[in-house]
Protein backbone atom coordinates (compact mmCIF):
# COMPACT_ATOMS: atom_id res chain seq x y z
CA UNK A 1 0.00 0.00 0.00
CA UNK A 2 1.12 3.69 -0.64
CA UNK A 3 -0.36 7.07 -1.61
CA UNK A 4 0.35 8.88 -5.17
CA UNK A 5 0.45 12.73 -4.76
CA UNK A 6 2.82 15.81 -6.01
CA UNK A 7 5.82 16.31 -3.79
CA UNK A 8 7.50 19.05 -3.71
CA UNK A 9 11.10 18.31 -2.79
CA UNK A 10 11.85 20.73 0.04
CA UNK A 11 13.96 23.65 -0.46
CA UNK A 12 14.72 23.39 -4.32
CA UNK A 13 11.04 24.20 -5.95
CA UNK A 14 10.94 21.47 -7.48
CA UNK A 15 7.80 19.50 -7.93
CA UNK A 16 7.35 15.44 -8.41
CA UNK A 17 4.29 14.65 -9.78
CA UNK A 18 2.37 11.69 -8.66
CA UNK A 19 5.38 10.83 -6.45
CA UNK A 20 5.08 7.75 -4.10
CA UNK A 21 4.72 8.10 -0.87
CA UNK A 22 5.38 4.67 1.44
CA UNK A 23 5.18 4.25 4.92
CA UNK A 24 8.66 2.43 6.11
CA UNK A 25 7.77 2.62 9.78
CA UNK A 26 5.29 3.03 12.52
CA UNK A 27 6.50 3.21 16.00
CA UNK A 28 4.17 2.39 18.68
CA UNK A 29 4.22 3.65 21.96
CA UNK A 30 1.93 2.95 25.33
CA UNK A 31 1.18 6.39 27.18
CA UNK A 32 0.11 4.70 30.87
CA UNK A 33 -1.96 7.56 31.90
CA UNK A 34 -3.17 10.82 30.71
CA UNK A 35 -0.97 13.38 30.87
CA UNK A 36 -2.70 16.35 32.95
CA UNK A 37 -3.10 20.18 31.82
CA UNK A 38 -0.30 22.36 33.97
CA UNK A 39 -1.98 23.84 37.34
CA UNK A 40 -3.20 27.50 36.42
CA UNK A 41 -2.69 29.40 39.79
CA UNK A 42 -4.54 32.37 38.04
CA UNK A 43 -7.93 30.24 38.69
CA UNK A 44 -9.39 29.64 42.44
CA UNK A 45 -9.48 25.72 41.61
CA UNK A 46 -6.30 25.89 40.43
CA UNK A 47 -7.23 24.05 37.06
CA UNK A 48 -6.52 24.87 33.72
CA UNK A 49 -8.78 26.18 31.79
CA UNK A 50 -10.07 25.42 28.07
CA UNK A 51 -9.73 22.61 25.73
CA UNK A 52 -6.32 20.69 26.28
CA UNK A 53 -5.68 20.45 22.15
CA UNK A 54 -5.16 17.44 19.93
CA UNK A 55 -6.18 14.06 22.43
CA UNK A 56 -2.57 12.25 20.99
CA UNK A 57 -1.05 15.10 22.80
CA UNK A 58 -2.38 14.11 25.87
CA UNK A 59 -4.68 11.05 25.96
CA UNK A 60 -3.43 7.50 27.76
CA UNK A 61 -2.98 4.78 24.93
CA UNK A 62 -0.94 3.74 21.84
CA UNK A 63 0.72 6.20 19.51
CA UNK A 64 1.95 5.39 16.48
CA UNK A 65 4.43 7.58 14.96
CA UNK A 66 4.95 7.59 11.25
CA UNK A 67 8.19 7.62 8.88
CA UNK A 68 6.77 8.36 5.40
CA UNK A 69 9.35 7.83 2.62
CA UNK A 70 8.59 9.74 -0.95
CA UNK A 71 10.41 7.65 -4.07
CA UNK A 72 10.28 9.81 -7.59
CA UNK A 73 7.54 6.94 -8.43
CA UNK A 74 7.41 3.06 -7.70
CA UNK A 75 9.13 2.19 -10.05
CA UNK A 76 12.01 4.43 -8.37
CA UNK A 77 11.78 2.54 -4.73
CA UNK A 78 10.99 -0.82 -6.55
CA UNK A 79 14.85 -0.39 -8.35
CA UNK A 80 15.98 0.24 -4.96
CA UNK A 81 16.34 4.72 -5.62
CA UNK A 82 17.22 6.83 -2.73
CA UNK A 83 14.15 8.48 -1.53
CA UNK A 84 13.54 12.01 -2.38
CA UNK A 85 12.05 13.79 0.88
CA UNK A 86 9.39 12.32 3.35
CA UNK A 87 7.90 12.97 6.62
CA UNK A 88 8.52 11.95 10.46
CA UNK A 89 8.90 13.43 13.81
CA UNK A 90 12.97 12.97 13.85
CA UNK A 91 15.64 13.21 11.11
CA UNK A 92 17.01 10.11 12.33
CA UNK A 93 13.92 7.85 11.95
CA UNK A 94 14.89 6.60 8.61
CA UNK A 95 17.76 5.26 6.90
CA UNK A 96 18.03 7.58 4.15
CA UNK A 97 19.74 10.51 3.00
CA UNK A 98 16.58 12.36 1.80
CA UNK A 99 15.58 15.60 3.56
CA UNK A 100 12.81 14.22 6.65
CA UNK A 101 10.42 17.18 7.18
CA UNK A 102 8.94 17.20 10.11
CA UNK A 103 5.48 17.21 10.48
CA UNK A 104 3.18 17.09 12.99
CA UNK A 105 0.06 15.56 11.74
CA UNK A 106 1.93 12.16 11.36
CA UNK A 107 1.27 10.85 14.93
CA UNK A 108 -1.93 9.01 15.51
CA UNK A 109 -3.64 7.12 18.36
CA UNK A 110 -3.73 3.43 17.40
CA UNK A 111 -7.04 1.45 18.03
CA UNK A 112 -5.81 -1.98 19.40
CA UNK A 113 -9.27 -3.28 18.75
CA UNK A 114 -9.41 -2.41 15.83
CA UNK A 115 -10.07 -5.57 12.64
CA UNK A 116 -7.14 -3.26 10.81
CA UNK A 117 -3.81 -3.46 11.56
CA UNK A 118 -1.40 -1.12 12.79
CA UNK A 119 -0.25 -0.11 8.91
CA UNK A 120 -3.56 0.17 7.97
CA UNK A 121 -4.55 2.61 10.45
CA UNK A 122 -1.33 4.54 9.66
CA UNK A 123 -2.83 4.85 5.94
CA UNK A 124 -6.22 5.91 7.31
CA UNK A 125 -4.76 8.16 9.38
CA UNK A 126 -2.68 9.87 6.60
CA UNK A 127 -5.89 10.20 4.46
CA UNK A 128 -7.77 12.21 7.00
CA UNK A 129 -4.95 14.93 6.35
CA UNK A 130 -5.07 17.64 4.44
CA UNK A 131 -1.93 16.87 2.65
CA UNK A 132 -3.44 13.54 1.34
CA UNK A 133 -6.87 14.10 1.68
CA UNK A 134 -6.67 13.80 -2.35
CA UNK A 135 -3.99 11.07 -2.84
CA UNK A 136 -5.09 8.51 -5.04
CA UNK A 137 -3.90 4.61 -2.91
CA UNK A 138 -2.13 2.31 -4.55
Amino acid sequence: MALIRDFDIPKTGVTIANAYHLISDVKTTKRMKDIKPPADSSREDGLTAGDLGDEINWKAGYIGNITVLVYASKQARDEGKEAIGGFSESPTDADTSALLEHNDGIKFMIDPASDQSILAQAYTHLKSLPYYADAEEV
